[in-house]
């Protein structure tokens, strides 16, 4: 008896450990939409945070995804990646989708429909890491809303 209480408090102790870990850092999440999701989402909200990946590497796309959920914490993040079968099977490019001016590897604002303002991801555009990430988490600080 004391046996099974013990182990059942290691348990619980075990998964109050995992759930403690999981909750440090940003809360925000990312979230993945088809085209047409994407179309009606830009449609039907006056502010939008827009993750454009265009990527056939999955990790990649998974390291850009983590990257802002990293450092959002209360703003909604919808992602496409214009390399997905859906839009390349449909032929569909962003601006179709009502995502105009915007290139991909950024996570852009579109207010009304129209991008404001945007923050590249892409390597090419920052000399390391450290400083993708930087002008990332300021970007989200001085405009999340």
């Amino acid at each position: 008896m004391a046996k099974r209480w013990i182990g059942g408090l290691t348990g619980f102790v075990i998964v109050l450990i995992l759930v403690g870990c999981g909750s440090q850092g940003a809360t925000g999440q990312v979230e993945s939409l088809s085209p047409e999701e994407m179309e009606k989402y830009i449609e039907n909200n006056e502010t939008a945070y827009i993750l454009i990946n265009s990527t056939e590497d999955e990790e990649e796309r998974k390291a850009n995804n983590q990257l802002v959920e990293e450092s959002i914490e209360t703003i909604k993040v919808k992602e496409i990646n214009a390399q997905s079968t859906k839009m390349l099977e449909n032929d569909l490019e962003l601006n179709d989708l009502g995502l105009k001016n915007i290139q991909f590897g950024t996570l852009g604002i579109y207010e009304n429909g129209s991008l404001t303002k945007y923050v590249s991801l892409r390597s090419v555009d920052h000399p390391s890491e450290d400083e993708k990430e930087k002008a990332l988490q300021e970007f989200i600080e001085n405009n999340a809303s």
